[in-house]
C-alpha cells in the first residue's frame, strides 16, 4: 500500500522526502522509483529528514507506535484504517493531534470516491429517507493468512461501510453510529454478516474473504428508485422508480446498458486522472495536504472517526476478542 501513497503523492507534484522500511533494499527501491531518501525507521528519518506529513502503510499492530511518534514530532499523520488495534488507542492519538495542532487522519478513501460523492448528491436531493441499504464485499485479503487472522481482517474492512455510512449524513446533529444492538453472524472465520439500523435505515453488510468473484457493491433502495455503486471502481448507477410491464422485462437490460455507460465513463476519467487503482485514495489525500498546508479542517472530521473506531471495538470485541 505504501507504494500507492507514493505515487499519489507524486501524482499531486508534492516530494517525498523519506522512505521508511524495516527492509532497507525495500525502502530504497520505492525510494529509487519515487525520490526520498531510504530508512530503516522512523526514528532515523525524523532525526535526519525534514518533512510534514508521514503516511502510515504498515499493519495495524504498528499503527500506534508509529502515529504516537509522528505526533509526537509535530507530524500530520495520514494512517491507513483502522487508526489502531483499540478504540482507547485511537482515542489517545486524536487527542495527542489536537494538543499537538496537528491533523490526524485514517485513509476511508471510499468515502472521497466520484460514485459516493454522486450518491450523497443524489440523496440531498431527495426528501424521504433510503429503505435499506446493503453493502456486500468478498475479499481476497485472507488468502495464505492463518485462520485466527482472518476475523482481524474483516474488522480492518469495516471502517468502509461504516465511513460511507456516517459521509451520507455529515450534518452535526447525526445519530451516533451505534452497533451494539446489531445481530451478528460469524459462521466462520472470516464470514461476517450484519444487519442493523442507521438513523432508522436498516442495513445489512456482507463479508467475505472465501466468496469469489472478489467484489465489492453497495446499493440504496428508495422509493425514488435504487442506485448502487461499485465501490472497487468508484462509479454509481442509478435504476428508475418507474413500474410497468415494459420496464420489468427491460430492467435487465437497461442496468447492463447504464452500468456499461457508467464504468466506460468513470475508467476513462481514472485514467486521465492518473488513478489506475483505490479510487477515492487520490481525493482524500489531496484534501489532507490542503488542510495540512492552510491548516484548515481535516478530511475527516474526529466525530465521525472515533465512531468509526468505536463501531469496530465493538465488532472486533465480538469476533475476535476484547481489547
Amino acid at each position: 500500500m505504501g507504494r500507492w501513497h507514493a505515487y499519489t503523492a507524486r501524482q499531486l507534484n508534492r516530494p517525498i522526502t523519506a522512505v521508511i522500511d524495516q527492509n532497507l533494499e525495500a525502502a530504497q527501491r520505492l525510494a529509487g522509483r519515487f525520490g526520498g531518501k531510504a530508512f530503516p525507521s522512523l526514528q532515523d528519518a525524523l532525526s535526519a529528514s525534514q518533512f510534514d506529513v508521514v503516511h502510515i502503510c504498515t499493519p495495524l499492530s504498528t499503527h500506534y507506535g508509529l502515529a504516537k511518534l509522528a505526533l509526537e514530532a509535530g507530524k500530520h499523520v495520514l494512517v491507513e484504517k483502522p487508526i489502531a488495534e483499540t478504540c482507547t488507542q485511537a482515542g489517545e492519538l486524536m487527542a495527542m493531534a489536537a494538543e499537538q495542532g496537528v491533523l490526524l487522519c485514517p485513509v476511508h478513501q471510499f468515502a472521497f470516491q466520484t460514485g459516493v460523492d454522486q450518491l450523497r448528491r443524489e440523496m440531498a436531493s431527495r426528501e424521504a429517507p433510503p429503505t435499506a441499504i446493503t453493502f456486500d464485499f468478498a475479499s481476497a485479503g485472507g488468502e495464505g493468512k492463518a485462520l485466527q487472522a482472518l476475523n482481524q481482517i474483516l474488522v480492518e474492512i469495516l471502517p468502509h461501510p461504516f465511513s460511507i455510512l456516517l459521509s451520507l449524513w455529515p450534518d452535526a446533529d447525526s445519530q451516533a453510529l451505534d452497533v451494539g444492538a446489531w445481530l451478528m453472524d460469524n459462521p466462520a472465520p472470516g464470514e461476517l454478516f450484519m444487519h442493523g439500523h442507521y438513523r432508522q435505515i436498516p442495513v445489512s453488510i456482507k463479508l467475505s474473504l472465501s466468496a469469489r468473484p472478489t467484489h465489492c457493491h453497495m446499493k440504496l433502495y428508495h422509493a425514488a428508485g435504487a442506485v448502487h455503486v461499485n465501490l472497487f471502481h468508484g462509479y454509481a448507477v442509478q435504476e428508475s422508480a418507474r413500474v410497468s410491464r415494459f420496464t420489468k422485462l427491460t430492467a435487465p437490460f437497461s442496468l447492463a446498458l447504464k452500468t456499461l455507460w457508467a464504468a466506460g465513463l468513470n475508467l476513462v476519467r481514472r485514467a486521465l486522472q492518473g488513478e489506475p487503482a483505490y479510487p477515492g485514495l487520490k481525493a482524500l489525500v489531496l484534501q489532507f495536504y490542503t488542510a495540512a498546508e492552510t491548516s484548515g479542517p481535516a478530511p475527516l472530521p474526529d466525530r465521525a472517526n472515533q465512531q468509526v473506531a468505536a463501531a469496530c471495538a465493538e465488532v472486533s470485541a465480538r469476533i475476535v476478542g476484547p481489547e
